[in-house]
């Protein structure tokens, strides 16, 4: 009887030790969302860097466009780079203002 219970509590032990184990993040974001592609999301921004850049007049991203945040959603990360576009509508392309108004 002894015996069938210390199995029980290895057993239950290593279960719950495997359920701990944590495996290493990449450097990058990776970030779930439903967009139009779905899946994860790499990126050091909310949308990718080579597109982004073409949205500015001076074809670079300025330094105070907000990084993706991984510890926020998609979704908060979009907002939160609307909202500077609004701030700073100036520095975007007129043709790309639609995009950060939906």
């Amino acid at each position: 009887m002894k015996s069938i219970l210390v199995f029980v509590l290895l057993f239950l032990c290593n279960s719950y030790i495997a359920q701990l184990k944590v495996s290493p993040k990449s450097s990058l974001k990776t970030q779930k969302h439903h967009g139009n592609n779905g899946g994860k999301y790499y990126s050091e921004y909310v949308v990718q860097p080579e597109k982004l850049k073409t949205f500015f007049h001076s074809g670079q991203i300025p330094s105070s466009f907000p990084k993706y945040d991984k510890f926020k959603s998609y979704d908060e990360n979009k907002l939160i780079a609307k909202q500077w576009a609004k701030n700073n509508k100036m520095l975007i392309k007129q043709e790309y203002w639609y995009k950060f108004e939906k």
